[in-house]
């Protein structure tokens, strides 16, 4: 009996005790590469995180370019009509004939509206249209019987638009009736 026994263990256990250490021998082999795995996948976050962190930055610097850049056409277009009012200014002198002074002026105008033009910015001359709230302020109300109500009947300022967004709305005087 003392052979069969080993230590308090029977023939039958160690024989299966033998059987468990084949699996965990397996197991521990195994463990490396799960570890590995691991490892690797870590390092995939990690890069993916950095990845993402450089887009949102790269995405932050051009919108930030974008903005101070941005307006960059408009402006140089804004510089030539500048040159164009100190040209005229230089150009005053006594013998000026007041023709050639308002050719000019209106020279200066139209290259300002080409600008706001190629700027995207339109203007908004509303005489003779209906009142609309969202594109005009009324600074005065007038009777008369002979307009539909709510017809704008003198524009006081122009309004200026970029795409559907009004920057400045026109200034004007609408009718009413009685």
């Amino acid at each position: 009996m003392n052979k069969e026994k080993n230590n308090g263990i029977n023939k039958d256990e160690s024989i299966d005790s033998e059987k468990e250490n084949p699996e965990e021998l397996e197991s521990e082999e195994e463990s490396p590469s799960l570890e590995e795995e691991i490892e690797s996948l870590k390092d995939q976050v990690l890069r993916a995180k950095a990845e993402v962190q450089n887009v949102r930055r790269v995405a932050e610097q051009e919108v930030r370019k974008a903005r101070l850049y941005g307006v960059e056409s408009l402006a140089k277009n804004f510089l030539s009509v500048g040159d164009n009012l100190e040209r005229a200014i230089e150009s005053l002198n006594e013998d000026s004939k007041p023709e050639d002074l308002e050719e000019g002026l209106r020279l200066i105008l139209k290259s300002y509206e080409d600008a706001l033009e190629t700027g995207g910015i339109i203007s908004i001359d509303p005489k003779g249209e209906l009142f609309n709230p969202e594109q005009h302020e009324a600074l005065s109300v007038i009777e008369n019987e002979d307009l539909e109500p709510n017809s704008i009947i003198e524009v006081i300022q122009r309004g200026f638009m970029i795409q559907d967004r009004v920057l400045r709305p026109a200034k004007v005087i609408v009718t009413k009736k009685n």
